[in-house]
């Protein structure tokens, strides 16, 4: 058995991260001290510090994408799939009154015309816990699993059919009635009502106030006596509109049953937790869900 030294196991450690996600592998990282924080359970864990920031590195994955050879979630081969295409709601608040499937099960090729009457009922619909937290029902995963609505684009119902032209006509062909409630989306800095987020790490659950579990202020240095002594100020309020990411692959799943096992071939950053939300909704174990 050989062994090696404390730097040659750093040196390693920091090889098998940078090859991991995309950090460069140099001396200077593999010594540097991590950043520390706390993970969803409170305990202490280590950060890398970011070091990839304007580093010319090349993307493991780049030239499959650039060629168009990364097959992508939808582009995974599938022996006679059925296709589902969503009915979305289009009002942000309110309740499904009556809807109307009759002619959508009608068309040719329909296979199932799922609503909040007849969709399976989720084992779990709550997001994930903290500690000492008690996950409730998220509105994003209870799909089709009561009249209420929560926002504009909800799925309230779903077409599932032999082919996605057959599945997307039949859902333009849903009539749904809803009893719309007032809503309120405007969001600014002149409102009396607006409040500081005690706990929102991991969409409301687990420790700090933001994503990483860092607080959400902080405070470094003096800034009034930096205006003091500064030879210029600038004082300017900018305003940005809002944006939204466009990735390139569109969202989709495919969901392949086995006897009692799931495989699902998904658009997602976040390969674990997506596995970790399916088995709390389907109230099934990891070995289960690939």
């Amino acid at each position: 058995m050989s062994t090696i030294t404390r730097r040659e196991f750093l040196q390693g450690l920091a090889a098998a991260l940078a090859a991991a996600s995309f950090l460069p592998a140099t001396p200077d990282d593999a010594f540097a001290a991590p950043a520390v924080g706390t993970d969803r359970r409170g305990g202490m864990v280590a950060r890398a510090a970011p070091s990839a920031i304007g580093m010319p590195l090349d993307r493991l994955d780049g030239p499959l994408k650039v060629r168009g050879a990364a097959p992508y979630a939808y582009e995974h081969p599938v022996d006679r799939p059925a296709y589902l295409y969503p009915v979305l709601s289009t009002v942000a608040s309110g309740r499904v009154a009556r809807i109307d499937v009759i002619a959508a099960a009608a068309e040719p090729g329909v296979l199932a015309v799922l609503t909040h009457e007849n969709a399976p009922r989720l084992v779990s619909t709550a997001g994930q816990g903290g500690p000492g937290l008690v996950p409730t029902s998220d509105p994003e995963l209870a799909v089709l699993q009561s009249d209420a609505v929560a926002f504009r684009g909800q799925i309230v119902g779903a077409v599932i059919a032999e082919s996605s032209e057959a599945a997307r006509h039949a859902a333009s062909l849903v009539r749904v009635e809803y009893e719309a409630r007032a809503h309120d989306v405007a969001f600014g800095a002149g409102r009396d009502d607006l409040r500081k987020p005690v706990n929102a790490a991991n969409a409301g659950y687990g420790v700090g106030e933001i994503q990483d579990g860092s607080p959400a202020d902080t405070a470094h240095g003096d800034l009034a006596a930096g205006l003091a002594a500064a030879a210029v100020t600038l004082d300017a309020t900018y305003t940005t509109p809002p944006y939204h990411h466009n990735p390139m692959e569109p969202h989709t799943t495919i969901a392949i049953w086995a006897g009692d096992a799931l495989t699902l071939y998904t658009s997602t950053q976040g390969v674990h937790r997506t596995r970790a939300g399916w088995l709390r909704c389907l109230g099934s174990t990891r070995s289960a869900c690939a």
